[in-house]
């Protein structure tokens, strides 16, 4: 039988609310996935370039999302235990997906190895070659 929940709510036997299904989809649909993407790889540029490594997932986040709760609420009953796999999780599978989209790579098991992908090498590219006509 096949788990009706989202790989990233796997933590907990409570189904995952609507209000995070909604979340989750907002950052990683078709029309927000690539402006998420891209305003990550900005990020994660950024920080490289002036630190010479690259962000956390964590540091990453809180830059996209200074102002405003990322999550929804919490569920009642669920331990912090729970409640951090679950937030590592989201944060995850919403970072695969920009991966996929190119936006951004990283490293398995490597600290601090968040880099740009090749979408955004390719369109920094043909922007740099636009402007220096």
């Amino acid at each position: 039988m096949t788990d009706p929940r989202p790989i990233w709510w796997s933590a907990t036997e409570v189904d995952a609310p609507d209000t995070w299904i909604e979340a989750f989809d907002a950052l990683t649909d078709e029309e927000r996935a690539d402006e998420m993407g891209l305003t990550a790889a900005i990020f994660i540029a950024r920080v490289r370039r002036r630190t010479g490594r690259g962000p956390t997932f964590s540091e990453t986040f809180a830059e996209l999302f200074p102002s405003s709760q990322l999550h929804p609420e919490w569920p009642p009953g669920l331990t912090y235990p729970v409640r951090a796999t679950i937030h590592h999780a989201f944060r995850l599978h919403v970072a695969i997906q920009w991966k996929r989209r190119g936006w951004i790579c990283w490293d398995s098991g490597v600290e601090r190895s968040l880099r740009v992908g090749p979408t955004f090498r390719e369109r920094s590219r043909a922007r740099q070659a636009a402007r220096a006509r």
